[in-house]
C-alpha cells in the first residue's frame, strides 16, 4: 500500500504577516497544499494520512468545503485525517456534522477510534482532540486486533501537554506504521516503525529547514519510507562574517548574491558576527532590504588596538579599565566581549557620544 503522510498545514495560519514580503504566505499555504492534492491526482497513492492541526484554528464552513473538493479531486486515495490541538473539536465546531466526500475517513472521536479498510487491507486507529491540551498517554495502551491487515496509527501529540507518547510502547502494539503530527520537524524512526511528516510549510520563525511530506509503502512484509521537501520557502539560518575592511555596500552585495544562490524565496534569519572597524555600524536598515529577512543580530566586536589605546590613555578611565584585562591574557570569551563592549562604551562617553 502506497501513501503519503502529512499534517500540520495550518490553513489559515499567516506567518511573518506584518512584512511586506510575507503578506501572501496565508494564501502560499494553501496553494502548497492544493498543489500536494495536484501531485497526488497526477501520481496517485492508496493513502492519504493528514496527522492533525490541517487547520491553524477552527476552520470555518467554507473553508471545510473548500477542503472536501479537493479530497473529492483524488476519489481513488483514501483520505484520513484528524483534528490536532489547534483545530480541536469544540462546541459549535464546524467539524461537527460535517458531511465530508465518499473517500474521506475522518476520525473525530475524542477516544481512539478503528476503521477497516477492506478494500485496502488496512485498519486505521486515531482520535481528534475535543480540547487543545491532553496530558494522558492516548496512545499507549492500544491493541492491535487484527495482525492480518495492514495497521497504522494516527497519532498528534508528543509532548507533555499534547498526549505524550512511549514510542516503545506503542511500537508493541503491532502497528505497521505510525503516523504522527504536531512536531514541525520531520523525524524518521525505522526501527518503530513511526515517523513525524513535520507541517508542510514552515509556519514560525522555529520551523527552519526543509519542510515537506513522508512518502511511504507498507504491507505485511514491511515498511519503507522517506521525507519528501516540498515547501515553497524555507526558513535559513545564515551566519555572516564581516571583516574590519567591511562596508554596508559591500554587506549588502554579499548578501544579495547568497540569497541569489541559496533560495530568494526562502526566509533568513541573519547573524553577523566577525571583527569590524570600531567606527564602522552595520546599517540594519540596508541589510532588511536585501531580501525576505525576518531578523538580523549583530555579534560583530569592534577591531580594537588594546595595546595602542592602553598607551595612549593609561592616565584615564578607559586605559584603566583596558589594563585590568591586558593583565589577564588569555581572555575567556566572556571577558573578551566585556572587553570589547566596555572599550566602546567608554570610548564613547569620553567623546561626548553617550
Amino acid at each position: 500500500m502506497r501513501f503519503i503522510h502529512t499534517g500540520d498545514i495550518h490553513l489559515g495560519a499567516m506567518p511573518e504577516s506584518r512584512k511586506e514580503w510575507a503578506k501572501n504566505r496565508g494564501d502560499e499555504i494553501w496553494q502548497t497544499f492544493e498543489r500536494l492534492i495536484k501531485k497526488i491526482k497526477a501520481q496517485p497513492v492508496d493513502m492519504l494520512i493528514i496527522a492533525g492541526d490541517l487547520f491553524h484554528r477552527q476552520p470555518l464552513l467554507r473553508e471545510l468545503k473548500e477542503v472536501d473538493y479537493l479530497f473529492s479531486t483524488i476519489p481513488e486515495t483514501k483520505v484520513v485525517l484528524c483534528a490536532g490541538n489547534h483545530d480541536a473539536i469544540k462546541k459549535g465546531s464546524f467539524y461537527d456534522g460535517f458531511k465530508w466526500s465518499d473517500n474521506v475517513i475522518f476520525l473525530g472521536s475524542e477516544n481512539v477510534q478503528k476503521v477497516e479498510i477492506s478494500e485496502l487491507n488496512a485498519c486505521v486507529y486515531g482520535l481528534s482532540y475535543h480540547q487543545t491540551e491532553i496530558t494522558d498517554g492516548m496512545y499507549d495502551h492500544i491493541i492491535v486486533d487484527r495482525p492480518d491487515m495492514i495497521n497504522i496509527l494516527v497519532a498528534h501529540g508528543g509532548d507533555e501537554k499534547h498526549i505524550p507518547i512511549n514510542k516503545k510502547r506503542v511500537a508493541m502494539s503491532g502497528f505497521d506504521y505510525v503516523a504522527m503530527g504536531h512536531i514541525h520537524k520531520p523525524f524518521m524512526d525505522e526501527k518503530y516503525k513511526m515517523a513525524y511528516c513535520g507541517s508542510l510549510e514552515p509556519i514560525d520563525v522555529n520551523d527552519t529547514g526543509e519542510r515537506g511530506y513522508i512518502y511511504g509503502e507498507v504491507d505485511k512484509k514491511g515498511l519503507e519510507f522517506e521525507f519528501v521537501p516540498f515547501s515553497k520557502r524555507q526558513y535559513v539560518d545564515l551566519d555572516f562574517t564581516v571583516t574590519p575592511n567591511a562596508t554596508n555596500m559591500e554587506i549588502r552585495h554579499r548578501l544579495s548574491d547568497i540569497f541569489n544562490e541559496r533560495g530568494k524565496d526562502n526566509m533568513y534569519r541573519v547573524t553577523f558576527n566577525g571583527y569590524r572597524d570600531p567606527e564602522f555600524e552595520i546599517s540594519i536598515k540596508d541589510v532588511m532590504d536585501c531580501g525576505n529577512i525576518v531578523t538580523v543580530i549583530d555579534e560583530t566586536i569592534p577591531d580594537f588596538d588594546f595595546e595602542e589605546m592602553y598607551a595612549d590613555n593609561k592616565d584615564n578611565i578607559l586605559g584603566m579599565f583596558i589594563g585590568q584585562y591586558l593583565d589577564k591574557e588569555p581572555l575567556n570569551p566572556l571577558q573578551q566581549k566585556a572587553l570589547y563592549y566596555g572599550t566602546k562604551a567608554l570610548s564613547q562617553a569620553m567623546e561626548g557620544k553617550v
